[in-house]
């Protein structure tokens, strides 16, 4: 079976970003992009719109609590219709004190014209605040 455009979009946007090309990644998104991230943490728990805000204001403030060899994805499931995907995955990563991160998460990403226009991330935030906290 071949996968559909929106598994092909997903997945050449979640490689980029395994590969530490955060930036990069963005060529598979719409220039509004939104991402909200799930929780009602002070600073994350809010929607950003586009790739500026979405690196600067949630992605690198995460990302600094990581160590230097970044966050291990293994996609567990896709599920795709015309415009629409689930993926669940996990991400496993050590915070820069050695804490250990293993999260689940859930994204519903929206398309637009055959890119990414908006992306819900579900997730253990009580996981996510320790991380930020160490």
């Amino acid at each position: 079976m071949s996968k559909s455009t929106e598994e092909q979009v997903y997945t050449a946007f979640s490689n980029a970003i395994n590969s530490g090309d955060l930036a990069g990644a963005f060529q598979y998104a719409t220039d509004d992009i939104s991402f909200r991230p799930i929780g009602g943490h002070p600073e994350l728990g809010r929607e950003f719109k586009g790739m500026q805000d979405i690196l600067e204001n949630c992605w690198m403030k995460v990302f600094q609590h990581i160590d230097e060899n970044g966050v291990a994805i293994t996609v567990n499931d896709i599920v795709t219709a015309d415009g629409i995907a689930f993926v669940q995955f996990n991400g496993t990563a050590k915070g820069r004190s050695g804490m250990t991160y293993d999260n689940e998460y859930v994204h519903l990403l929206r398309y637009r014209d055959g890119k990414i226009c908006s992306i819900t991330e579900f997730l253990d935030t009580n996981l996510l605040n320790k991380l930020l906290e160490q």
